[in-house]
């Protein structure tokens, strides 16, 4: 948690050191003599990335290394020349003003037998940190090392849970006070691996929140579990709690964010080597985890993952959030050219709407092959050398996916209009859920059939057939007095609306949702003026 209170801190050298004693509970002292008994020998060169009041700089030296330390902070570093000039150990220790980013371009390569950071890789952005390690890469000697003991986020639930009880009221108070913060690391031990580095744990304190990483250099040729650098790991189907968990918030409340999805990159699914195809997909949870289902055990291949947002491919192709830009991005930074021979990208027909295809062409010199509609014909398009049959071509829209869809769209649709309902219409809430539920599982069955193309036109019809059905209920079983009907009628026309303009984007085969946005509202205007306009002409209210 200390880092928390560093920006504050840094303002006061003098207390800096006593600061980040207490707030670590002392065993930031534990980790730094880790490093001192591990890894600092006489006559190395060592460098120091964010050394602070110099303390662990000092001691580096007083054991016989040559210590080059640098801090973005002049206030720390005046008070780090201090301690080295009352220690006499100017010889030993030069002090630099200077950006982490900076060190590549201000020091000769391969010059440093260790580097060594503490509590300052939080303070980074995961591709500043990114940044930062390959320039470290560049400047340790083949045989070097990396040590960085910083913040991160426990593994556990338990000391996860305690871990933000304490860090949230300090994070809070920090902000108060200084306007700013930092994050703990998260997932630092793969962005080592992603950089070049093996990563071992090498202490771990304060229940798993304090950690001492280790990395050495990869040779060239390194590979991590049989995959190169550059990978992001390995996709398999799974069967598993999180995955029950995730299906079934899937199936009731997909559209509601913040969206379950996987991290960016290119990943193994069985046992590709460089001939085997790349499929790209988005980076939404359910997408990837179906994707791999389909071709799993069946086909050994890459997939290249890029951000969706978090969208599946369809919608976010047509919103603007999976595009040609991203997937460039993507097959650059996993540098996927140094692992396949081929320059083939195979992407979804259905993310076609929004990505160019071409600019991937032009930009990166890859090919691209528009694939099947459905996931599961991969492994037969793969077979057949990249031949779509008609079947894969077509884009359908069976009532299993009907049901599907009218299952994750109730999810939202349905808590916008049921909690007002419940808490200013309270009588009504019944009656309101049996009809919103029935007209939208009516209309994900009976849609192929009811005219038009468009959700508006296809409400026409809808609302008829919801006028008959409550016509047919009242003469048989319950009669209305005529204001109660006149509500009703208003109530189902603006559910049969609301369920035909908002329930057609569920549907690969027609318009995007947001396009009736517009018409929806004036409709709903038009339906409030009669329901509140009428009453008063006939002198019901």
């Amino acid at each position: 948690m200390a880092t928390v209170f560093m920006k504050w801190l840094e303002t006061s050298p003098k207390d800096y050191d006593r600061g980040i004693l207490l707030l670590t509970l002392g065993r930031i002292k534990k980790l730094k003599q880790d490093i001192l008994n591990g890894y600092v020998h006489a006559g190395m060169n060592v460098l120091e990335i964010g050394c602070g009041t110099g303390e662990l700089a000092l001691e580096m030296a007083k054991r016989g290394a040559q210590v080059s330390a640098i801090d973005a902070s002049p206030l720390m570093l005046a008070e780090a020349q201090k301690r080295v000039e009352g220690h006499q150990l100017e010889e030993n220790v030069t002090l630099r003003h200077m950006d982490a980013a900076l060190i590549s371009e201000r020091f000769p390569h391969e010059s440093f037998d260790l580097i060594v950071s503490t509590l300052v890789f939080s303070e980074f952005s995961a591709d500043e940190q990114r940044y930062v390690l390959n320039a470290c890469k560049e400047l340790l000697k083949p045989d070097g090392q990396i040590v960085i003991g910083d913040e991160t986020v426990p593994r556990r639930w338990p000391a996860k849970a305690i871990y933000y009880l304490v860090r949230i009221p300090l994070v809070i108070l920090t902000w108060l006070l200084t306007r700013t913060s930092t994050s703990p690391m998260n997932r630092f031990q793969l962005i080592l691996q992603e950089s070049g580095f093996s990563s071992e744990r090498v202490t771990d304190l304060l229940l798993g929140s304090l950690v001492l990483f280790e990395g050495k250099l990869y040779e060239a040729d390194s590979l991590i579990d049989g995959l190169p650098l550059s990978i992001a790991g390995r996709l398999k189907h799974q069967v598993n709690l999180r995955t029950i968990l995730l299906d079934v918030w899937s199936l009731f409340f997909r559209i509601i964010p913040p969206y379950p999805k996987i991290r960016p990159g290119v990943y193994a699914v069985g046992d590709p080597d460089k001939d085997s195809p790349v499929l790209v997909t988005g980076n939404y949870d359910l997408t990837v985890r179906r994707l791999v289902r389909a071709i799993d055990k069946k086909v050994d291949a890459w997939i290249l993952v890029a951000s969706s947002s978090g969208i599946n491919v369809w919608c976010a192709a047509g919103g603007g959030y999976f595009t040609a830009e991203k997937i460039i991005a993507v097959l650059k930074s996993a540098q996927l050219a140094d692992v396949v021979n081929h320059r083939a990208l195979i992407l979804p027909q259905l993310c076609a709407n929004g990505v160019d295809g071409w600019r991937i062409r032009e930009e990166t010199g890859w090919g691209v092959h528009w694939g099947p509609v459905k996931a599961e014909d991969i492994p037969a398009y793969l077979s057949a050398k990249r031949k779509k049959t008609d079947r894969m071509r077509w884009v359908e829209f069976p009532i299993k996916d009907r049901m599907e869809m009218v299952n994750a769209t109730l999810g939202l649709y349905g808590l916008m209009i049921l909690v007002p309902v419940l808490i200013f219409w309270r009588s009504s809430f019944w009656n309101v859920t049996f009809s919103l539920v029935g007209l939208s599982y009516f209309y994900a069955v009976a849609l192929p059939w009811l005219p038009g193309k468009d959700g508006l036109i296809k409400s026409i019809p809808l609302t008829l057939i919801a006028w008959s059905g409550f016509w047919v209920y009242m003469l048989l079983f319950t009669p209305l007095p005529t204001p109660r009907i006149f509500n009703w009628m208003i109530g189902l026309t603006g559910l049969s609306v609301f369920v035909g303009g908002e329930l057609q984007g569920m549907s690969p085969l027609m318009r995007g949702e947001q396009a009736n946005w517009g018409w929806e509202a004036v409709i709903a205007i038009v339906l409030g003026l009669i329901y509140w306009l009428v009453p008063l002409a006939v002198g019901w209210r």
